[in-house]
C-alpha cells in the first residue's frame, strides 16, 4: 500500500494535472488539520483526486505539497529539495553510478515521521526514480523508456 501511495505522489509531484478546489470546498477536517500542521502556510492551492486531497503551498520559504485522506488525516507531505541535501554517501554514489544521467527532481517525502528522498533521472529515452533512505542507501524505485 505504501509503496503504490509513494508512487502516486511521485506522480503528482512530478507534474501531473490537478482538479483545482475552490477552497471553500476542501473538507472542514482536512482544513483543520492542515491549519494546524502547516500554520503560516502561504499561497495555498487545493486540488481533489479520487483518495486524497492535495495543498500544495509554501512555508518558509520551500514549496510543499501536503497529502490528507477523506477523513482530514495527513497521510504524507513532500518538498523540493537540492541533490546536496541528500546524505553524502548517496550524493557520491548517484554521481559515480549515473554520471551519464540528467537529474530533473529530488524530493523529500515523510509519512509517518518516516523520511526518504527520491530522484527523478532522465539518461536519453531511460527514466529512472531512485528512492534513497535517510542513511543513504540507494534503490531504484522506477525505471521506464519512452
Amino acid at each position: 500500500m505504501k509503496k503504490l501511495f509513494i508512487a502516486a505522489m511521485m506522480v503528482v509531484t512530478v507534474g501531473s494535472s490537478a482538479f483545482a478546489l475552490d477552497v471553500n470546498k476542501v473538507n472542514y477536517r482536512v482544513k483543520t488539520n492542515f491549519e494546524a500542521q502547516f500554520a503560516g502556510a502561504e499561497n495555498v492551492t487545493w486540488s481533489l483526486r479520487d483518495n486524497y486531497t492535495k495543498a500544495s503551498f509554501t512555508l518558509a520559504e520551500e514549496k510543499v505539497d501536503a497529502f490528507f485522506s477523506e477523513n482530514g488525516a495527513m497521510i504524507a507531505y513532500t518538498r523540493k529539495i537540492e541533490l546536496k541535501q541528500l546524505p553524502l554517501n548517496a550524493i557520491q554514489k548517484i554521481k559515480k553510478e549515473y554520471a551519464s544521467s540528467t537529474i530533473t527532481e529530488s524530493i523529500e517525502f515523510t509519512q509517518d515521521g518516516e523520511k526518504n528522498y527520491y530522484v527523478s533521472l532522465q539518461d536519453g529515452a531511460k527514466k529512472q526514480i531512485l528512492q534513497v533512505s535517510l542513511y543513504g542507501s540507494i534503490s531504484v524505485y522506477n525505471s521506464a523508456s519512452k
